[in-house]
């Protein structure tokens, strides 16, 4: 008996080995395809059913359970679900970088590479005072200001010109309506005189509405003229500086716009072309 009790001891520790070795070498199995994975599949459809909290947890499942075998995809899906949904931008980055460095050369690398930049600026957006603020943003709104501050003086001067105006003002006439008694021409009626009689004198006919005259030459004042071209230093240049409009050249050399738009046909053909910086302009 104690024989068969030692046979069945020693068959019963054989059996507990073969055991072991098979469970250890069903551990040691390759695991399946990253996009195969149960919890993967899992993720995938709980996105389409519009359940991004459920999918990351799945997505994150998947990268525990393979270690330290690369799972890409999962970090890519568990990286944008952190990134659009739960607005986690370190663990976003952290997931991005890790899909960037299994995956450097795939066609989604360049992608992926932006959304890493887009997660890093939303985690600076939410720390006191924004230290990495894009500067380019300012800037280009600071020059398009710029801009529409010389666009807005060049359209005032264009507008000067199509009014008539240049530096001197214009001095118009005098109105056509509306003139007082005693400057209007016409016929004027004679006082009553008493007559000796005693008879009321009669009453002159009324005279017909004389028309609308034009005041006479002497009422009208006429513009001045701008001075003769004798009398103007001849040879005179303006070298354009940054922040010059045409407006701005006329009122310095008391010139008109529309003459310094005649005198520079190459450079201005015409008074809203604008100004170039250093441009040499003729000054009549």
């Amino acid at each position: 008996m104690p024989r068969v009790h030692r046979l069945l001891s020693v068959l019963a520790g054989l059996l507990l080995a073969l055991l072991a070795a098979g469970c250890g070498e069903r551990e040691r199995l390759p695991l399946p395809p990253e996009i195969e994975d149960p919890f993967y599949v899992q993720g995938k459809q709980l996105q389409k059913q519009g359940r991004p909290s459920e999918a990351l947890n799945a997505f994150l499942k998947v990268i525990d359970r393979r270690g330290e075998s690369p799972s890409p995809e999962s970090h890519l899906e568990a990286g944008l679900i952190c990134l659009y949904h739960t607005k986690d931008f370190p663990a976003a980055y952290y997931h991005l970088r890790r899909y960037h460095k299994a995956q450097p050369n795939s066609k989604e690398a360049p992608l992926v590479l932006g959304k890493i930049e887009e997660a890093k600026r939303e985690f600076a957006r939410t720390l006191p005072g924004r230290p990495l603020d894009d500067q380019s943003l300012r800037l280009a709104m600071e020059d398009e200001v710029h801009k529409l501050r010389r666009e807005n003086e060049e359209l005032r001067a264009e507008l000067s010109v199509i009014r008539g105006g240049g530096v001197a003002p214009t001095v118009r006439g005098p109105r056509m309506i509306a003139l007082p008694d005693e400057v209007r021409v016409g016929p004027v009626r004679p006082p009553a005189v008493a007559v000796a009689t005693g008879e009321e004198p009669a009453a002159p006919p009324e005279p017909e509405q004389p028309p609308l005259v034009t005041p006479a030459p002497a009422l009208t004042a006429a513009p001045p003229r701008p001075a003769p071209e004798a009398a103007r230093p001849a040879g005179r240049s303006h070298t354009v500086a940054p922040k010059d409009t045409l407006y701005s050249i006329s009122r310095r050399y008391q010139v008109r716009v529309e003459d310094i738009v005649a005198a520079n046909p190459a450079v201005l053909p015409r008074a809203s072309t604008p100004l170039r910086v250093g441009t040499t302009l003729r000054i009549p």
